[in-house]
Order: structure tokens, then C-alpha cells, then sequence
């Protein structure tokens, strides 16, 4: 059985953004079909698998396509601009009347509400490329410091087209899932400019507290963490170190023979002096140029403690053994490419064959048997769904706080001392991640605190954990305990490598798989194979951690909440409960789907010119008599319009880029100021107001603050978006809740079994 087998969508769009969500629905059953506007996307992408295809044009197809949107679709996705669905009888208000079961989907660049949002697909303009979104965002000034210049960068991977894409396929199923209650539909918007939001973890969260405890960094000049130094190995090929905790750092020390750093009395006095961190560094890179990084991977995976991986492509991760093992990427029609989302073990995804051209004109869809109405219901599609979540850092938890946005219910599992995250980056990034939860502080090391787990499992929907493999069946939280206390449970497990494979049991944090994936190669450029010089390889490896950056934990957040939604329809819609594995290297083949394919021709990314500045002279950055402006015409009627009002480059420097942004933005061209604030910062700017990017909330515990937006948007559905969670603020009302009466519940918190918030 596939999950949305008796589900028709019906996607109107040109390019990834909505292909790829389109793609997820169709891989696990749903019947899509692609009618297809504007130029046909060059050769096969693997976003277009699985589809009818139809060729349209527009405004002249605009009936038509009307009358087959009506006709056929459960669900209706587009990235076209609200004012063009209008035009065509396509927007909610119309819909809403005419089909109340359906679902409505739009997805777009910068969404609604700010300067930017007329920057939209309308049939004539494709949606516009992520990087306009990041310059306008202040994203692209995350990656300062890869180049060897001052000034933003070019951003390479498109985790915000992958972020949007996911949170659409997130909430098209959880409406499905709702509709199957009250027979009717809902509409969801997502954007790259909100998905983007997801990649700050601090900055925002930072600008509440004055004065700031994040420490001035110069991007020119900032080392990566000891932890996580990208080396170089006797063959003269690279490999990333990711041992972000303590007792992961002392694994590879002693498994790489550095037991004498152990042995140093000045180990264990952290933050480490400026002379004893260099001293440290210079010994790890001397020790690991012993070996080649093929025999120092084989015994970084024999001792199975140490988070490490070689650097490499994205077409070279298609061979990667555990990619390979965990059906991450497979072979269908002759092309190697992506695999389905996760590993489903009742309802099991399929990758699905190149797309079937169709004619307009011959396409006769079946008509949808609506659902009989019952009563409106203006609530998000999971409320009323319980998550367990006991895991720990970025990737499940910021994925299960994507569920909490979309109503559900988040219950935190964690230690009595706390998640680990809470006590890095000074909290703020542990609070982005746990927005809407209520924790419960439990010691599960004891068969009373694992008893009272199983009892909140037991009344669940799903559970959520990132446990390592072994470790659940020793906390009693395995799969087969919990299935016998609630068979419909959904049960998903996130690991880094995979369940099966060579890395089956390795540790994995968010450098791991960036190195891993070829993001960063492509962020980065070619790596060096000749051995370079110590003070060479400091200065790669600082532009190598700026280009590394923390995308792979939220590109498999993304993931986590679409693969729960899933899951959860299944258990609604067709009973069954089942168990889902899904892992970060995984999710990041996702991030970097644009060049996940095999064409016989290598890579299909185009390259960035080797100051960072773009793809081409008309998607590049530019100086400007004062700061930088982002310029991105992907046609010719806007390149026209442009050199208009700019001659040629060089009058670019003739004005400021604010002046330039002003001007050229308002003929509708994609130029934009790109040396802006961060994007923690710059959501807070006036102009990004409207677009709900930040909410103010005041936590009926914590106090007030601000916390970032929702990754979806609801028209029409009121939703109170919360605060962080602390560690146990919500452990005595959940024992409450599980029946344990006041004085057990005192013997609980005596025998160290489990701890309430202490403020």
C-alpha cells in the first residue's frame, strides 16, 4: 500500500520549488498531473518523476486548466502569484466556494507582505532563484569569509527551496489528514523567504538580550571549533572532523593516536587558551597526515565513536556506501538519482519514472469524488495529534517544533540536567529549537522514569527520537515495546548515517553531512590534493568552516516534519502504524537535489566564479558606491529593461545599492541590497512585517518575548504561536495527567527520578 494512492494533485508550475514538492506526493503514492507553463526545464530532473506532464500556456490555457483543477484535484499546488490564480478563477476565495474538500498549495519566493512579494511566477516570470531571496534576507552574508575578499557570497545549495518545498508537503498531507475529519480542505502557503528563517538558530534570539553574549567574530579571520577541524590525510584528500561533544572528542583522540592531548593537564580547562588551541590544532593536522584519509575512514568507522567523513561531490555521494545502502540513491529509467524521503516499513515509498507527456486537450481526469462537509473547523490541520519527542541538539528537535507550528501538541522528552544544546551557544539555539513544547525531565536511565516514557507513548501519535542504534532497546523505547502499549503508533527514528550501511552506528553533527553531501564542495570550490603548508591548511580549513555552515540540521528538520506528517496519515487514513527511519545524510541528498542525478555527463551544477560573487553577470553580485547589489535576470525582456538604467556594470558604482534597489525594484527587475543584516536581524526590519517572519509571544511560564514565524502560512486560520520549552516546566503536570497522585509524584522527584523546572 502507498500512503496517498487515492489522492490526485494537480500541480500547475515551472521549475523545483514546486516540482519537488509535487515529486515527494507522487514517490509515495498520489497521482500528479504537471500541467507545465512557460519554457520546458531542459532535459530530465528528477523533480518532474513520477507525473503526467502537460504542456500550457498561459493566460491562452487558462479555462482549461481551470476546468481540470475543479475537475480532478485533491490537492491544488502552485507557484503562481496570487494575482495570476485570480485572474484564472485559481485563487482561495474562488476555490473555497467551488470545491471546499480540495487543498489549496502555493508556494513562491518571498510569500506575501513585503517589497519583494511582486517578484512571482505570473506565467511570464519563472519563480524567482533562491539567491534573490537570500540577498534580500542577509543570508548571503553568512558565508562571508569563503571568499577571500570582504562582502557577501554567493550562496550555492538551495536548502530554501528544499525548506519550502518540505514545509508544502508537510502541510498538504497534514490538511489531507484533517479532511478526512471534517470533509474539507484548507489552504497552505509556504516560501523560500520563510523557509530560510529556519537557518538562523542564534541571531534573532540574540537581539532580545543587551548587550548581546554573542562574541564579535571577523569572518576573515575566525578558526572553526577544535572539534570540528576540516584536515588534511597522507593522499593529500580532505576529511571533516564533527565531534561536537566531549566524550566524541576524546573518541577521536585516542582512536587517532592523539592520547597525549588527553594526557595534557591543560585539556580539560575550556575555552582553551589562544596558544594551547593552536597547539592542539597544529598536532591534530600533523597526526592526521599519517594516514590516508581511506585508512583513517576505515578506522574512524571500526571504532564506530568518531563523527568524520571525507569531503566529496554530490555526484560522488551518489556511490557513497551508506547513500547507497539506505536507498538514498538508486536507479530508475537508467539514471542514478534521489531515493524516496525515508524508509516507510508499511507504506513504503517509489521513486517513480521520467514524466508522461500528455496534450491538453486529451487529458481526461477522472472527477474527484468529494468527502461529505461537516462542520467548518478554522483549526491547523494537527490539532488534536500528540508528538513524543526525545531527542536532543538541531535536526528532530527543530523538526518536531514544525509540527508543534502546525497544531500539534509536543511533548519533550529529556534528561534531568537538559538537552545538551541548551548549554551551547548560551541557550539561544536550543530555544529556537524547542519553541512550543512542554518538556518533561526525566531520568531514563531507571525503569521507573522509562515506565512513565511508555505511559506518555502509550497515549500518543507519534514519537520522535534521535538516539543512536542499540540505545532505544536499552532505554526501553524500541520500536516492538512501544508498538505492543499503542500499535498505531508512528514511530520515527532520525539518525545521521542510516540504519544500514558502514556508518550504521557512527555519530553524525551538521559538518558530517555537509562534507559529506558536496554542499560544501560546491559552496567551497576544488580542494587542494597536493599536501600544503600548516599555515595553508589553516586558511583552507577557516574558509572551508565558513562555507560548512549548520544547513544540514535544519535541511533534515524539513524532512522530519514531512516524513511525521506522512506518517500520520497513514496511521489516520489507512490504520496502520509502522515504524519510519529516516537520517541526515538522507535529508541533505534532498538539500542538494539539483545535482542528485546521474546524466552520463557529470555534474549539472554551473560553476561560481572564484571570488564568489555568482553564476554569470546577470546572477552576480555587484560593488556599488556603497555596499553590494544582488542582480538576478533570468530573462531577456528584464536584462532590456535593466541596462535601460544601467548602461553597462560599471555605472552600477555610480550609486549607492540601496539607491539601486529602490529604483530597479520598482520596474520589477530582481536587484536587490545584499551587504544587509543577518537574517536574524533583517526580519525584524519594517518591511519584512507583514510577512510574519517573527512572532511576539508571551509563554504562560516564561514571560514574553519574540520568536521566529511558522515555516507555513494559514489564510484564515487564527494560530498563537508559543515560546520555548524549559527543562521540565511541564513534568509535574504530565505525571498529573498520567495519574500519579501528588505524594508518588514526590517520591519521584526525592529518588531522582525526575525533576520540575526550577526557575
Amino acid at each position: 500500500m502507498q500512503i496517498l494512492q487515492n489522492i490526485t494533485v494537480v500541480e500547475v508550475s515551472n521549475g523545483p520549488l514546486a516540482g519537488l514538492t509535487g515529486m515527494v506526493l507522487a514517490d509515495f503514492g498520489a497521482k500528479v498531473i504537471w500541467l507545465e507553463y512557460g519554457a520546458a526545464a531542459p532535459g530530465y530532473q528528477i523533480w518532474q518523476r513520477g507525473k503526467q506532464r502537460v504542456a500550457v500556456a498561459l493566460p491562452g490555457d487558462a479555462d482549461d486548466i481551470a476546468d481540470v483543477v475543479n475537475t480532478a484535484a485533491d490537492v491544488f499546488l502552485t507557484d503562481l502569484a496570487t494575482p495570476t490564480l485570480a485572474a484564472m478563477g485559481l485563487d482561495q476565495g474562488t476555490l473555497r466556494v467551488e470545491r471546499p474538500d480540495m487543498v489549496i498549495a502555493q508556494v513562491s519566493g518571498f510569500g506575501e507582505g513585503n517589497p519583494y512579494s511582486h517578484l512571482a511566477a505570473n506565467g511570464d516570470r519563472v519563480p524567482v532563484d533562491e539567491s534573490l531571496v537570500a540577498a534580500a534576507i542577509g543570508r548571503m552574508n553568512v558565508f562571508e569569509g569563503v571568499a577571500d575578499r570582504p562582502g557577501p557570497v554567493f550562496p550555492a545549495v538551495k536548502v530554501g527551496t528544499h525548506g519550502a518545498s518540505q514545509a508544502a508537503a508537510a502541510g498538504i498531507v497534514a490538511q489531507l489528514m484533517r479532511r478526512t475529519d471534517s470533509g474539507r480542505g484548507g489552504c497552505v502557503r509556504s516560501s523560500i523567504l520563510r523557509a530560510l528563517t529556519a537557518y538562523d538558530l542564534v541571531n534573532l534570539g540574540a537581539s532580545q538580550i543587551d548587550p548581546s553574549p554573542l562574541p564579535e567574530i571577523d569572518p576573515l579571520t575566525q578558526m572553526p571549533m577544535l572539534n570540528f577541524q576540516p584536515v588534511q590525510c597522507a593522499d593529500g584528500k580532505w576529511l571533516q572532523l564533527g565531534n561536537l561533544l566531549p566524550h566524541l572528542q576524546a573518541n577521536f583522540l585516542r582512536a587517532a593516536g592523539l592520547e597525549d592531548i588527553l594526557d595534557d593537564p591543560e585539556f580539560d580547562q575550556v575555552p582553551y587558551a589562544e596558544d594551547t588551541l593552536e597547539r592542539y590544532r597544529e598536532r591534530i593536522c600533523e597526526q592526521m597526515l599519517t594516514r590516508s584519509s581511506a585508512e583513517w575512514t576505515e578506522l574512524f568507522v571500526a571504532n564506530a565513536g568518531v563523527a568524520s567523513h571525507p569531503y566529496q561531490t554530490t555526484q560522488q555521494a551518489m556511490r557513497d556506501p551508506d547513500l547507497v545502502a539506505n536507498g538514498h540513491s538508486v536507479e530508475m529509467d537508467g539514471v542514478l538519482q534521489l531515493g524516496v524521503l525515508g524508509r516507510f516499513a508499511e507504506t513504503p515509498g517509489k521513486v517513480g519514472k521520467k514524466p508522461v507527456q500528455e496534450v491538453l486537450r486529451d487529458l481526461k481526469p477522472a472527477p474527484v469524488a468529494p468527502p461529505p462537509l461537516k462542520e467548518q473547523d478554522p483549526s491547523l490541520p494537527l490539532q488534536g495529534v500528540t508528538v513524543v519527542e526525545a531527542a536532543a541538539i538541531i535536526a528532530s528537535p527543530l523538526g518536531a517544533s514544525m509540527l508543534a507550528d502546525l497544531g500539534a501538541r509536543v511533548i519533550k522528552i529529556e534528561p534531568l540536567d537538559g538537552d545538551p544544546f541548551r548549554e551551547m551557544a548560551f541557550g539561544i539555539g536550543s530555544a529556537r529549537c524547542n519553541t512550543d513544547k512542554e518538556s518533561i525531565a526525566l531520568n531514563l536511565k531507571t525503569p521507573e522514569g522509562q515506565e512513565i516514557a511508555q505511559q506518555l507513548v502509550a497515549k500518543a501519535d507519534i514519537f520522535i527520537h534521535n538516539y543512536r542504534i542499540g540505545v532505544p532497546e536499552r532505554l526501553g523505547l524500541d520500536y516492538a515495546t512501544l508498538a505492543a502499549v499503542n500499535p498505531k503508533l508512528v514511530y520515527l527514528a532520525v539518525v545521521g548515517y542510516g540504519p544500514l550501511g558502514p556508518g550504521a552506528v557512527r555519530p553524525a553533527t551538521h559538518p558530517v553531512p555537509g562534507a559529506a553531501l558536496g554542499g560544501v564542495m560546491y559552496q567551497f570550490g576544488e580542494l587542494p590534493e597536493t599536501i600544503v603548508s600548516y599555515a595553508e591548511k589553516k586558511e583552507i580549513s577557516r574558509r572551508l568552516f565558513r562555507a560548512n555552515e549548520v544547513n544540514p540540521d535544519p535541511n533534515t528538520s524539513f524532512v522530519v516534519a514531512t516524513a511525521a506528517s506522512l506518517g500520520l496519515y497513514a496511521a489516520r487514513v489507512h490504520g496502520i502504524g509502522q515504524r519510519i527511519d529516516l537520517d541526515m545524510f538522507g535529508a541533505n541528498a534532498y538539500a542538494n537535489f539539483d545535482d542528485f542525478a546521474d546524466m552520463g555527463n557529470g555534474s549539472q551544477r554551473p560553476a561560481i566564479d572564484p571570488d564568489h560573487l555568482g553564476l554569470g553577470p546577470y546572477q552576480q553580485l555587484y560593488p556599488c558606491a556603497e555596499g553590494w547589489l544582488y542582480v538576478c535576470l533570468p530573462t531577456a525582456r528584464e536584462r532590456q529593461i535593466f541596462h535601460e538604467y544601467v548602461p553597462e556594470f560599471s555605472v552600477l558604482k555610480q550609486r549607492t545599492a540601496a539607491q539601486w534597489e529602490t529604483l530597479l525594484l520598482a520596474d520589477g527587475l530582481g536587484c536587490v541590497q545584499a551587504d544587509v543584516d543577518v537574517t536574524g536581524l533583517r526580519i525584524q526590519a519594517e518591511k519584512f512585517l507583514g510577512s510574519e517572519l517573527i512572532a511576539e509571544f508571551e509563554h504562560p511560564r516564561h514571560g514574553a518575548g519574540i520568536r521566529h514565524g511558522a515555516m507555513s502560512d494559514w489564510p484564515g486560520i487564527a494560530r498563537s504561536l508559543q515560546g520555548p520549552c524549559e527543562i521540565g516546566d511541564y513534568t509535574l503536570d504530565l505525571l498529573a495527567e498520567l495519574g500519579h497522585a501528588d505524594a508518588e509524584i514526590q517520591r519521584l522527584q526525592e529518588d531522582g527520578i525526575v525533576k520540575q523546572y526550577a526557575p
